[in-house]
């Protein structure tokens, strides 16, 4: 017998003789015919993988039956023989998301029905008609998800054929496990998804044919798919392209499969594809068909820049995932409708000119529409509890009667000071405004606040700042800081405290150690604008941890005093001449309120 060529879809896919005598008829090589593969999740399309997952806790099953033409041909002496005729198989897939990343699927196919041409002469058999094909487990992780700043859809996947296929119906390779990674991507346009994917198939080498021709080897080979598939509505249309390159010397192969799928309600799709195949690798028919349906969480999930499936008619959904649809038919979008559920004017946003309460306000207009109200008031009744003529909704004590200019509240004084309990500091102990209602501490009992009085634990008079006529304060306590009527000297560009500084910093610590109510003082620094900024403020930083030390020594609790430097950043006077320069040249000590952290009055 010579062999002239390998028709288109054939190769003489198992037809090899087997070593035993010339005269017995021969076996075929085992190996797989069939190149349809199903997308278990089924997301984008049904046959390529796009990157997409299903959606974590969602199961799809699908049952397809499918029939191939002429999947098997070879040319003897110029005469076509069809060793596989037609082939029909029944494909069951399954596909289940444990996480949102992780999607497993297991796929069956079973062949029922195969004819062909026996040539007893030559040794050729006829397949079997009947028997299991080859099950396929697979494995997808999600890496990237396409979300509404962009991005792509992409995924990697391993799929492992169990070498359980009947081997006299041409479905199963060798005594085996097939491997094939894949890795896929696809993105979302609005109303289109596009993806590709690339596979690799692992399968032993072997010849398909008497006389070893390269053409006629099987082996591993490079698996590659496109799909183009329509989003966003019930009826969807895709096309699919798939091919191999081989990578031994057999011809590559493609098919072309358009189709089209049906969501017949959120759980139940049904299918079909056609498609013709180009080139000569075995499994490629002239032509193969598909029908089929899916069962289970087969809703497609709305991704970026999509429409809702669900807003086709006849499918739950929402008013806020359709906002284009119009749920009443009132020519008014859900999205603009005050009234979706009701027909209504487009006058009124979608709402009808009703009025439930019949207090002369449209239900349009009427802030409550099923309660009397007034006009004034936007259809709502004036609610007020206590009747204190203060509305309940800025009423601060709605059961409790009380004066609009105290918030509808009762006023409440226990100490009899004018000031109400809620904003009296002290409200069992009488005292002024400004100190926020609590009396003047006067320790030395001189009439003299200790708040303004220098010497607080010795009696003197207001003119002396509460010390004795014969004692010469150096430093007036005010609002917020202590004024010293002496100065602080440092030597020259130096941090050293001068001697003649002492006497004004001893009084400094005296003043601070007799008013315990004052927490904390900042001693701030400042130099004239001459030198370099940085440098100026490092020596003022320096000239005030020296003054902070210093009173430190004296007694002073450390963590009642902060040292801050500022340079030249916070001029008292223009740099300009001289004796502003020697005033900008000076220390400070600021009372810090410890309710904000600012300059305030010391109680």
């Amino acid at each position: 017998m010579r062999r002239r060529e390998l028709l288109h879809r054939g190769l003489a896919l198992a037809l090899a003789l087997t070593s035993t005598a010339a005269a017995a008829q021969s076996a075929f090589p085992s190996f797989e015919l069939e190149r349809l593969e199903l997308n278990p999740g089924g997301e984008g399309s049904l046959l390529v993988g796009m990157g997409e997952l299903l959606q974590e806790g969602d199961l799809r099953f699908s049952a397809v039956a499918h029939y191939a033409h002429n999947p098997l041909l070879l040319d003897l002496d110029g005469q076509s023989l069809r060793i596989v005729g037609s082939r029909a198989t029944a494909h069951l897939a399954v596909g289940y998301a444990p996480l949102s990343w992780l999607q497993v699927g297991l796929q069956i196919p079973v062949l029922y029905q195969s004819t062909g041409t026996e040539v007893e002469t030559e040794g050729y058999l006829r397949p079997t008609s009947f028997g299991l094909g080859t099950p396929t487990a697979s494995v997808r992780a999600g890496l990237l998800t396409q979300d509404d700043k962009g991005g792509v859809d992409l995924a990697l996947e391993l799929a492992v054929g169990m070498p359980l296929g009947s081997a006299t119906a041409l479905a199963r390779d060798p005594d085996q496990w097939r491997l094939s990674p894949k890795v896929m991507v696809g993105r979302r346009f609005g109303f289109l998804r596009a993806g590709v994917e690339v596979g690799f198939l692992q399968r032993p080498e072997r010849a398909l044919t008497p006389r070893v021709d390269p053409e006629d080897v099987i082996g591993n080979e490079l698996r590659l798919g496109a799909a183009l598939a329509t989003t966003g509505r019930r009826l969807r249309w895709e096309v699919n392209v798939r091919g191999m390159l081989p990578l031994t010397s057999q011809p590559g192969a493609a098919e072309v499969l358009p189709g089209m799928r049906y969501l017949v309600n959120p759980s139940l799709e049904v299918f079909a594809l056609v498609g013709v195949g180009v080139g000569s690798a075995p499994g490629t028919p002239l032509f193969r068909a598909m029908v089929g349906g899916a069962f289970g969480n087969v809703t497609p999930h709305r991704g970026p820049g999509e429409s809702s499936v669900n807003c086709e008619p006849g499918l739950p959904h929402t008013m806020e995932e359709c906002p284009d649809m119009d749920e009443d038919h009132d020519g008014v979008r859900n999205s603009v409708d005050r009234c979706p559920t009701e027909p209504g004017d487009i006058a009124r946003s979608g709402c009808s000119a009703k009025d439930t309460d019949s207090d002369g306000v449209e239900d349009t207009l009427d802030g409550c529409p099923f309660e009397p109200g007034l006009v004034a008031n936007q259809g709502c009744a004036v609610q007020d509890a206590d009747k204190d003529e203060t509305p309940d909704d800025s009423d601060s004590c709605p059961s409790e009667a009380g004066p609009a200019d105290n918030r509808g509240c009762p006023v409440r004084d226990a100490d009899k000071d004018g000031i109400d309990n809620d904003k009296d500091a002290c409200p069992n102990e009488f005292g002024p405004p400004e100190r926020d209602g609590c009396p003047e501490r006067d320790t030395d009992k001189d009439t003299v606040p200790n708040r303004i009085d220098s010497c607080a634990n010795e009696p003197g008079t207001v003119k002396n700042f509460g010390c004795p006529q014969q004692i010469q304060p150096l430093v007036e306590l005010k609002r917020d800081r202590l004024l010293l009527t002496g100065k602080v000297y440092f030597d020259p560009g130096q941090i050293r405290l001068q001697a003649r500084s002492h006497e004004v910093l001893d009084w400094v610590a005296k003043v601070i150690k007799e008013h315990p109510e004052m927490p904390l003082f900042l001693i701030a620094a400042h130099t004239d604008d001459r030198g370099f900024p940085d440098a100026n403020r490092r020596l003022s930083q320096g000239r005030a941890e020296s003054v902070r030390q210093y009173l430190v020594n004296k007694g002073v609790p450390p963590e009642r005093l902060e040292a801050q430097g500022y340079g030249q950043s916070q001029p008292a006077e223009s740099n300009a001449t001289s004796i502003g320069r020697e005033n900008n040249r000076r220390v400070e000590f600021l009372i810090v309120d410890p309710q904000g952290d600012k300059a305030g009055a010391p109680r």
